[in-house]
């Protein structure tokens, strides 16, 4: 059984999430942020790669950000994670990247939102050989309807 890695992509996209660190910024002050972010493998895509004969995962994704109200106006959540064994549930790999700094605008709010595509260099260890695949992936987050909503949540509050 062979998975082409357009198949891999389109599953994929179902379950990225993201977060932010608290902060309590003031108009026009520096805050830092520590983004994460989590690409979960549904149980469906577990089982397809398990069928096809992997066991585990490894690799690193690398995911942009709009920043309102803050500048500078955008941010990346990137970085890697280990090699994860595929079990019989979902999958989570989660990456933390590295702090970033804004200053904030004026008073209210500073709203983050994940950007529209992504990409990943993923690889698959196929049995107990210890074979490693190599699957690079620029995937774009699946139209929806009602569309995702890829607010971070909360807002940081400018006071």
């Amino acid at each position: 059984m062979k998975i082409g890695s357009a198949v891999v992509a389109a599953l994929l996209v179902t379950g990225l999430a993201a977060g932010t660190a608290n902060a309590d910024p003031h108009p026009g002050q520096p805050f830092t942020v520590s983004p994460s972010a989590q690409h979960v493998f549904p149980v469906g895509l577990t089982a397809l790669l398990r069928a096809a004969g992997y066991n585990a995962v490894r690799g690193s994704f690398s995911v942009p950000f709009a920043v309102s109200n803050a500048t500078p106006s955008a941010g990346v959540i990137s970085g890697g994670f280990p090699e994860t064994p595929l079990g019989t549930g979902a999958t989570t790999l989660p990456v933390t990247g590295a702090p970033q700094t804004f200053t904030a605008g004026g008073p209210g709010s500073v709203g983050f939102t994940l950007g529209v595509s992504f990409t990943e260099s993923l690889e698959v260890r196929k049995g107990p050989a210890g074979t490693w695949a190599l699957w690079s992936l620029n995937c774009t987050l699946r139209v929806t309807n009602p569309a995702q909503n890829r607010a971070f949540q909360p807002d940081v509050p400018i006071t």
